[in-house]
C-alpha cells in the first residue's frame, strides 16, 4: 500500500499553511511522521519540502518529487476553475505504481489527527468488493441547505427528536482509497461502488482556515496534557 499526497508552497486562505506549526512541528511533518513505516510519495512545488525530506532522518520513508510546471500553471491561472488534483494523481500512478491492484491512499497533510490505524481499517473495504473508499463526517442534527434554508432531513412543521432524523454525511479530504486500475477506469476518486468511511470528529479535523489551525493547536495541546 502506498500513500500519496501533494504539498503546496503557498496557500491563499492561510499563508504558508502547510508550514504552520502544531506544537513544535510543521503541519506537513506532523502528518507524515504518523506514517513512518509506509511508502509515502509527495508531489510538491516547495524546495523546502524537497530539502527536508532528504535531510530529516524521520522522513526517509518519503519520496518527494517536483510538481510539473503545467500543474503549477493551472493552479495559478485565474481563469481556470478546476484543480489539477486528478492529473497529479494520474501522474503519480503512471510514474511510481507498477502494480495495478496495489492499494493507493490519496490524502492531505491538512488532516493532522488522522491515524494510520484508521486508514488501514478503511483500506480493508477494498477487499470487501468496494472500488473506492472515501472519508466522511456523519452529523445527526437538523440541517438546512442554501441561502433560503431549505430543510434537508427534517420536517419543520413538527418537533422531531434529533436521534430520529437521518444523518447528513459531509465529504472529508482525509483520504480516498483505490487501486491504479480503478482510478484509470473512472479517471476519478469515485466510481460506481463506493464505501463512505465515517471519521470521528477528531480525525475529521481539516485545516482550511486560520480558525481551523487555532482549533488544531488547542486539540494538540489537550492531547499532550492528557499524556502528561
Amino acid at each position: 500500500m502506498k500513500l500519496f499526497t501533494y504539498i503546496k508552497k503557498d496557500s491563499l486562505r492561510v499563508p504558508g499553511k502547510n508550514f504552520q506549526t502544531i506544537g513544535d512541528t510543521e503541519l506537513w511533518k506532523y502528518f507524515l511522521y504518523e506514517f513512518s513505516d509506509w511508502s509515502v510519495y509527495v508531489d510538491t512545488d516547495s524546495p523546502q519540502v524537497m530539502r527536508e525530506c532528504l535531510a530529516d532522518s524521520a522522513l526517509t520513508h518519503v519520496t518527494p518529487y517536483q510538481r510539473k510546471q503545467e500543474f503549477i500553471d493551472m493552479e495559478n491561472d485565474p481563469s481556470n476553475k478546476l484543480s489539477p488534483a486528478l492529473l497529479m494523481v494520474e501522474n503519480f500512478l503512471d510514474n511510481y505504481v507498477t502494480d495495478n491492484e496495489e492499494k493507493i491512499v490519496l490524502t492531505h497533510v491538512t488532516s493532522p489527527f488522522l491515524t494510520k490505524q484508521t486508514v488501514e481499517d478503511a483500506a480493508t473495504y477494498l477487499d470487501k468488493g468496494y472500488e473506492f473508499v472515501h472519508s466522511v463526517l456523519p452529523i445527526q442534527d437538523f440541517a438546512w441547505q442554501g441561502k433560503n434554508f431549505t430543510p434537508i432531513n427534517f420536517d419543520p412543521s413538527v418537533v422531531q427528536r434529533t436521534q430520529d432524523v437521518d444523518k447528513i454525511y459531509f465529504s472529508k479530504g482525509a483520504f480516498f482509497i483505490f487501486t491504479k486500475n480503478k482510478f484509470k477506469q473512472y479517471k476519478n476518486r469515485f466510481g460506481d461502488n463506493n464505501f463512505y468511511y465515517p471519521l470521528s470528529s477528531l480525525e475529521s479535523v481539516e485545516i482550511d482556515t486560520q480558525e481551523d489551525l487555532e482549533f488544531a493547536r488547542i486539540v494538540h495541546a489537550g492531547k499532550i496534557n492528557e499524556c502528561n
